[in-house]
C-alpha cells in the first residue's frame, strides 16, 4: 500500500539502525564517564567486582558442579623434541571435550602451561596456524592443551552419525543455532565454551609436570573471545595473550556486521561492558593484545581499548605489564603474531628473554591429531550429550512457572523492558481513498523520537470496535491477506499497522546477509538490542501499544480487539497480555511453546524469536490462559520446526485448523 519511503513523507530506511546506535551511544558516554572518573585502585576493583558478577549471571552463572573429568589418552603422536598426546575429557558428565596435549620431550621439573582456545576454523586443534603456535611454545618449553570448542573439529554439536555429516553448518552457524535455545532459557551459550576451558584448566592442574602457578592463555578470534571471557572469570591465568578479537563496540558498531551468538552478552552495553574491560580486569597481570593492521576487528577500536587498559594497569604501576602488538595482515594467528606471542610468555613465565623461533614448522595433518576414531564424538560415544540438551536440563532446573495473572503481566514487563515515553504521536494522514470497496486511510505516526510506524486505517461496517491486524510483513501483505481483513471489516475498522522494521517501516539492509537469516539486518539489530537490554520484540510490542493510544484517540468508546499472523502473532499475544483494554484477540500461525523450541534439537531458526529469558516464567500457553477473560481464536499454532501442531487446546483456548 505504500511506496517507498512514506510515499516520500519520511526517511524511514535507517531509522532503526540509527535508533538503537543511538541508544547505544548513550550508554558509552555513561560508560567513558564512569571509568574517567576512576582515580584510585579500589574504585577500580569495585568496578571489576561488579562487572565480573553481571557477566557471569548473564551467562546463565558458572556455579556448576565439577563432576569428575574422566580423561582418557586415546594415542600419542612422537616428534623430535615433543609428543602430542591425544586426550578426551567430559567437563560435564557425557559432554565430551576432544584436545591435544603437546609435551615437550626429557621433561624435568614442573613447566609452565598454556591453554590454547581455538577459534572459529572448522577442523579447530588441527589448524595450520593453530599447529604452529602449539608448536612454537612447546619447542619453548611450554606444555600446550588445545581444545576443540563446541561445533568445531570432533564437537560438532549436530552431527548424524547415520548420515554422517553435521545438519547444521558447524562454528558459528551452530553457535548461534544452540545460542538462540540458550537466550530463551535466559542464558548464553559463552557458559559452555567458559565452563570446557575451566575445566581445561582442572586437567592441566592434575599434571605433575604442570606449575600451577604458571598457566597461560592465548587464542584468536573467536578463540580471542574465549580468551577474554577466561581472563575475566578465572583468576589461576597469570598471563594472556588474546589475538584478533580486541576492538571497541562502538567501532564494531558502526560496521554493520554482527557477532556469533556467544559474543552478544545481554546488557552488555547497559552495563558497560565493553572489550577493554576483558584487559582491564585482568590488570595488573600481563597481557599482550595481539592485533593485526586489516581485521574486521576494527584496529580503531583495538588501539581505543589499549589505551582504556593502560590506565588501569598504570594505576597498579604496572605498565611494563601491557602491550598492544599490531602485525601487518587480515584475521588470522599468522607469523608475526605468533612469534611475538611466544617471546610474551617466555618473558613472563619463564622469566626469560631467549627465545627459540624455528625458520619452518611442520605440521601434522587433520586426522593424525583426530582423538576419536570416528571423527566426532556424538558417533564415539552413545552416552554423548549436546549442548541442546545440557541447555534443556539447566531451563528445566532454572524455569519458575508464573501462573497469577498480573505476575505474568509484570514479569513480561520485565523482561521486556520497554521504552518509557509519554510524549505525543504527531500521526499524520496523508492519504484517503477507495481499495476493494473501501475506505481507506494511509496514516504515520511516531511513538517514539525519531521513530515512524504506518498503517492502514481501513472502515468497517460498525465503528463500535476496531481490531489492529499485525501481518507477517506488515501493510505490504493486504491485498495477500485480504480476505482475513474483510473478516474482521465485518465487525468494525480495521488498522493494519506496521511497528518498527515491519513492512513500509522496514530498514534498508546493513550488511550483505539476507534480512531474517544468520547474522543478517534482523539478526545484528535484534543481538544489539539485546546488549541495550530490551529486543526488537520488546521495541515493536511498545509501537503497538502506542498505536492504541491513536485508537482510542480518534474513537475514545472503541472496543478494542488485536490480530496477529505469523511472527506478529507474538507481538499481538504480549500487547493483550500487558493492555487490559483488548477484548478480543486473534492469533494465526502463533508459536504455541517456546519449550519445543528449547527441548528440540531440531528447530526452524529465525532470530526474531531470540527474547533473552522470556521462556524463564512462563511459556504460549500461560500467557494465553491470562487472556481468559478474553475472546481469544487461535489458528493453525506452530511447532518448533513451524509445522501445524498437533493440540487441540493452547492455555485452556481451543485451537482451530483452516
Amino acid at each position: 500500500m505504500f511506496r517507498a519511503f512514506l510515499d516520500g513523507y519520511y526517511d524511514v530506511e535507517n531509522q532503526l539502525p540509527e535508533y538503537i546506535k543511538r541508544r547505544a551511544f548513550e550508554c558509552f558516554k555513561k560508560e567513558e564517564e564512569e571509568k574517567e572518573s576512576i582515580k584510585s585502585i579500589e574504585e577500580f576493583e569495585r568496578r571489576r567486582e561488579r562487572i565480573r558478577r553481571y557477566f557471569i549471571d548473564a551467562i546463565g552463572g558458572l556455579d556448576i558442579e565439577r563432576t569428575d573429568l574422566k580423561p582418557v589418552y586415546t594415542g600419542v603422536i612422537e616428534r623430535d623434541s615433543y609428543v602430542i598426546k591425544k586426550v578426551i575429557y567430559q567437563s560435564l558428565p557425557d559432554f565430551y571435550v576432544t584436545a591435544n596435549l603437546y609435551m615437550p620431550k626429557n621433561i624435568n621439573g614442573k613447566l609452565p602451561a598454556i591453554l590454547f582456545a581455538c577459534g572459529h576454523w572448522e577442523w579447530a586443534k588441527s589448524c595450520p596456524e593453530y599447529q604452529k603456535v602449539c608448536i612454537e611454545l612447546v619447542n619453548n618449553g611450554f606444555i600446550v592443551f588445545a581444545v576443540d570448542p563446541v561445533g568445531q573439529g570432533e564437537r560438532m554439536q549436530y552431527y548424524d552419525k547415520e548420515l554422517k555429516r553435521t545438519i547444521i553448518r558447524w562454528g558459528t552457524m551452530e553457535h548461534s543455532y544452540a545460542g538462540l535455545q540458550c537466550t530463551l532459557a535466559g542464558a548464553n551459550i559463552a557458559r559452555y565454551f567458559i565452563w570446557d576451558l575451566i575445566r581445561a584448566l582442572d586437567f592441566l592442574e592434575s599434571l605433575p609436570e604442570v606449575d600451577s602457578t604458571r598457566i597461560g592463555l592465548t587464542g584468536n578470534s573467536g578463540g580471542g573471545t574465549q580468551s577474554s571471557y577466561m581472563m575475566l572469570v578465572e583468576p589461576r591465568i597469570k598471563v594472556a595473550v588474546p589475538c584478533t578479537y580486541i576492538t571497541s563496540r562502538e567501532e564494531y558498531m558502526k560496521t554493520g556486521q554482527a557477532h556469533d551468538s556467544e559474543q552478544n552478552i545481554f546488557k552488555a552495553i547497559a552495563m558497560g561492558l565493553n572489550y577493554d574491560d576483558f584487559i582491564s580486569c585482568f590488570a595488573p597481570k600481563p597481557v599482550m593484545i595481539g592485533a593485526v593492521d586489516s581485521d574486521f576487528f576494527c584496529i580503531e577500536g583495538t588501539i581505543n581499548s589499549y589505551q582504556r587498559a593502560k590506565k588501569i594497569y598504570n594505576l597498579y604501576g604496572k605498565e611494563e605489564n601491557i602491550k598492544l602488538y599490531i602485525a601487518r595482515g587480515t584475521h588470522s594467528y599468522n607469523d608475526e603474531l605468533r612469534r611475538e606471542a611466544v617471546r610474551w610468555f617466555v618473558r613472563h613465565l619463564k622469566g626469560e628473554e631467549k627465545v627459540n623461533i624455528a625458520e619452518s614448522i611442520k605440521i601434522e595433518p587433520e586426522e593424525t591429531l583426530k582423538c576419536t576414531i570416528s571423527g566426532q564424538v556424538l558417533a564415539e560415544f552413545e552416552s554423548a550429550k549436546n549442548i541442546s540438551t545440557l541447555n534443556y536440563e539447566y531451563f528445566k532446573e532454572n524455569q519458575r512457572k508464573l501462573s497469577d495473572r498480573e505476575e505474568i503481566k509484570r514479569k513480561l514487563l520485565e523482561v521486556l523492558n520497554l521504552p518509557i515515553e509519554d510524549k505525543p504521536l504527531y500521526p499524520r494522514v496523508i492519504e484517503e481513498g477507495t481499495f476493494n470497496n473501501t475506505r481507506y486511510k494511509k496514516i504515520f505516526m511516531f511513538p517514539e523520537k525519531d521513530i515512524a510506524t504506518a498503517g492502514v486505517y481501513i472502515d468497517g461496517k460498525d465503528k463500535k470496535r476496531c481490531t489492529l491486524l499485525l501481518l507477517d510483513e506488515g501493510t505490504n501483505d493486504i491485498q495477500k491477506d485480504f480476505d482475513l481483513i474483510r473478516r474482521f471489516l465485518n465487525e468494525g475498522d480495521v488498522f493494519v499497522f506496521d511497528p518498527r522494521g515491519i513492512g513500509s517501516v522496514r530498514c534498508r539492509d546493513i550488511n550483505p546477509h539476507k534480512f531474517y537469516e544468520y547474522y543478517g539486518t534482523e539478526y545484528k539489530l535484534n543481538f544489539d538490542s539485546m546488549m541495550l537490554g530490551t529486543s526488537l520484540t520488546a521495541l515493536r510490542v511498545f509501537d503497538i501499544l502506542r498505536a492504541f493510544e491513536y485508537i482510542r484517540d480518534i474513537n475514545p468508546d472503541v472496543h478494542l480487539a488485536i490480530g496477529g499472523k505469523g511472527i506478529s502473532a507474538i507481538y499481538a499475544l504480549f500487547a493483550s497480555v500487558i493492555n487490559r483494554d483488548i477484548e478480543e484477540v486473534y492469533l494465526e500461525d502463533l508459536l504455541y511453546s517456546y519449550e519445543d523450541i528449547i527441548s528440540s534439537k531440531y528447530y526452524r531458526y529465525d532470530p526474531r524469536l531470540e527474547v533473552y529469558g522470556i521462556a524463564r516464567y512462563f511459556d504460549i500457553s500461560d500467557l494465553v490462559a491470562s487472556l481468559s477473560d478474553r475472546k481469544v481464536m487461535i489458528v493453525n499454532p506452530r511447532d518448533a520446526r513451524g509445522e501445524i501442531a498437533r493440540i487441540e487446546t493452547l492455555g485452556g483456548m481451543k485451537v482451530y485448523r483452516y
